[in-house]
Order: structure tokens, then C-alpha cells, then sequence
């Protein structure tokens, strides 16, 4: 072999350890962490997610639940993992509020956002036994009772917190928050009734006032869900309220672009996928697929508003 050819070969050979992870992936098991209990939306998305996906990249997609501050745990798992697309992370909006509301062991900024998969308004839901049976009755509770009215949330820092917290100042109330470890946590005291209302996941809920379980109150969007045609958004009565929740799929930093592509078009196929359409739909979340970049440049944002909201309005986590 001429020098020039082994020159050559050399070469070729130190770009193999950067190419052959892509084309070799996946070879073992994905595992996708929720940071939240059994129960919730972020859950049951999920679990739809790497059903697809198991199937569509021939290998097995698990999910594990690592639920405990406000996701924090969770996404510091996948944080500290390699970066090499075996372990994910599927989070709400919360990890774009969670940097102005506690001293995080992680830079959430550095997470590679790899798809986002769809939006949903929380629901706000009450126990038949509350003492208001519909949104404007229950402001009015709240008005003549300071601090009896009792709202539960997924947890402090959760976007269901800071819907109360928003709710709070734009009806000029005062609430008892109520914060679980989880929504599956709030639902199961929603339903046994030792609380007047809950914010939470719509796909959490709708079963449940399907059932005649808890009403449904008010939905935190700008407009009101398909679903539940006959229930108001906030906004039809507190002008400007508007917030939504959103899932989507991170892995560690540095993830390689490559493997984050074969991520998201396995993502991708999924969604196009009528019975994953149709049971998103079902379950209140509305389909909203974003590329990884398209996601970077909305994830980047959404750390943006939520620090000037979190700042303006002076919300403080315990």
C-alpha cells in the first residue's frame, strides 16, 4: 500500500467512530422517561409514542416514570445520560418555567429538543359537591370567600399552578393551592371530593366528566375544545387568559444530529399514523408536530415568556 493510500485510509478511518453510532441505530432498548407520576397526560402520550415506535424502529421502546419535583428529577436522569439517543425525555411546558422557579442541578437550555408532538389547555374540573356548579359561580365563591376555595395542581411549578396563579390575579381572588405530587395524585383526591376543583390534563379528565365524575368547569386556552363543546375557556369571562400546556421529546446534550433525525422521523411517522391522530384527538390534545429545529427555536422562546411571567407576577415556589 502506497503511503499516499494509507494517508487516505487513516483518514476514512477517523470519521468511522462519528458515522457508525447514526447507521447503526437503534441496536438495544429506548427508554423514554416521564418525570411524573402514573395517570397524567405526559404519561399516556407516551405510552402511544413508543408503541409506534417500538414497531417502527424494530426495537423496544420502554417507558419509565421518574416522577418528583416538578419534573426535576426526571429530567435531570436524562440529562446526566450518554448522548447517544437511547434515553429520552418527554416533557410539558413546566421545563420551560422550572428555571425561574427553582435552582435546577442542570442547564436546561443545554437539553436537545428533539420533536414536539402536541398542545392542550388545562381543564379546570370540580367535584359535583362544590358549592358552584359552573366557572362564573365559582369566581363568585371564591370572591365571597377568600382563601375557601381549594384548587389542586400536578405540583408547585406545574403549568397547572401557574394557571391558578394566573387565574388568581386576572379574577382578583385568593385560592388555597393544593399541590400533588403528580396528577394522578390530584385526581384521585378530585374524585373523593376533598377538594373543590382540580387544573389538569384534559385526557386526564374528560373520562371522568364523561362518568358524570367531576364537572367540567373552564378550559385555560384561548378557545374551547372539540371535546367539550359546551364548556367556556377562561377567557370568555377573564379577558386575555391563555394558557396552554404542550408535550415534546428531548434527549441529553450534545445528542448527535444524526441520531436526533432518526428520533424524529420515527416520531414523525407515528404521528401521521390515523389511530395515534385519532386517539390524541380523543383524549383532548390537539397534533402539533414541530422538526428538532423548529422546536429549538419555540422551546428557546418559551424560556423567554415564562421568565418575564414568572418575574412579573412574582410567583414564588415554596
Amino acid at each position: 500500500m502506497t503511503p499516499i493510500a494509507r494517508m487516505m485510509l487513516c483518514a476514512a478511518a477517523a470519521f468511522l467512530p462519528l458515522a457508525v453510532p447514526a447507521q447503526d441505530f437503534p441496536n438495544k432498548t429506548i427508554r423514554i422517561v416521564v418525570p411524573f407520576a402514573p395517570g397524567g397526560g405526559s404519561d399516556a402520550i407516551t405510552r402511544m409514542l413508543a408503541e409506534k415506535m417500538s414497531g417502527d424502529l424494530k426495537t423496544s421502546v420502554v417507558v419509565e416514570n421518574k416522577p418528583g419535583a416538578s419534573g426535576i428529577i426526571g429530567t435531570d436522569s436524562v440529562f446526566k445520560s450518554a448522548p447517544d439517543g437511547y434515553t429520552l425525555l418527554v416533557a410539558n411546558g413546566a421545563i420551560t418555567s422550572n428555571p425561574w422557579l427553582y435552582k435546577l442541578p442542570y442547564d436546561t437550555a443545554k437539553l436537545t429538543p428533539v420533536a414536539l408532538m402536541s398542545i392542550a389547555p388545562q381543564l379546570l374540573a370540580a367535584h359535583p359537591s362544590a358549592p358552584f356548579k359552573n366557572f362564573k359561580e365559582m369566581i363568585a365563591y371564591g370572591k365571597a370567600n377568600p382563601g375557601k376555595l381549594t384548587i389542586a395542581t400536578a405540583g408547585a411549578g406545574q403549568l397547572s399552578h401557574l394557571a391558578v396563579e394566573l387565574l388568581e390575579k386576572s379574577a382578583g381572588i385568593t385560592v388555597t393551592k393544593v399541590h400533588y405530587k403528580g396528577s394522578g395524585n390530584a385526581l384521585a383526591d378530585l374524585l373523593g371530593g376533598q377538594i373543590h376543583a382540580s387544573f389538569g390534563t384534559a385526557p386526564g379528565l374528560i373520562p371522568h366528566v364523561k362518568a358524570g365524575k367531576v364537572i367540567a368547569i373552564a378550559t385555560s386556552g384561548a378557545k374551547r375544545i372539540p371535546q367539550l363543546p359546551d364548556t367556556p375557556s377562561i377567557g370568555e369571562t377573564l379577558a386575555g387568559y391563555d394558557l396552554v400546556n404542550w408535550f415534546g421529546v428531548f434527549a441529553p446534550p450534545a445528542t448527535p444530529k444524526a441520531v436526533v433525525d432518526r428520533l424524529y422521523q420515527s416520531i414523525s411517522r407515528a404521528m401521521a399514523q390515523p389511530s395515534f391522530v385519532d386517539k390524541l384527538a380523543s383524549d383532548g390534545f390537539e397534533p402539533r408536530e414541530l422538526s428538532p429545529e423548529k422546536f429549538d427555536k419555540m422551546f428557546r422562546s418559551e424560556l423567554v415568556y415564562w421568565q418575564k411571567f414568572v418575574e412579573e407576577n412574582r410567583i414564588k415556589v415554596d
